[in-house]
């Protein structure tokens, strides 16, 4: 419980604000908002796509549990864990990737020379 705690102030939030910052960054200045609004698209498809991978998480644990009462809280809660897994798992990933990719990009905003 305290590794999510801890991990999760790694939030979504702050990793858009920072991914933009470094994305706009990158490219020159007649092409920034052209390359904020590409991430911003593909930032929100992958909020998209990722909620709906959840849900059908959540749904397929709920109907394979061996409860006869789909909708019981029981048949409920191992869906939502399930998907809390998932969550967590992807998150992790999601961490690993940062780290590898985002070694070379140095200090962000600062003037360049």
């Amino acid at each position: 419980m305290l590794m999510i705690l801890i991990v999760s102030q790694i939030s979504c939030d702050v990793l858009f604000c920072v991914g933009l910052i470094v994305i706009s960054e990158m490219f020159p200045d007649d092409t920034q908002a052209l390359a904020g609004a590409v991430f911003n698209t593909a930032s929100q498809m992958g909020s998209a796509v990722g909620l709906t991978v959840i849900g059908v998480i959540a749904d397929r644990v709920t109907h394979a549990s061996k409860h006869d009462d789909k909708s019981s809280p029981q048949a409920l809660g191992e869906g939502y864990g399930a998907a809390f897994s998932a969550s967590f798992a992807f998150m992790l990933s999601t961490c690993l990737v940062a780290l590898l990719t985002m070694r070379g990009v140095g200090r962000v905003g600062l003037e360049k020379s």
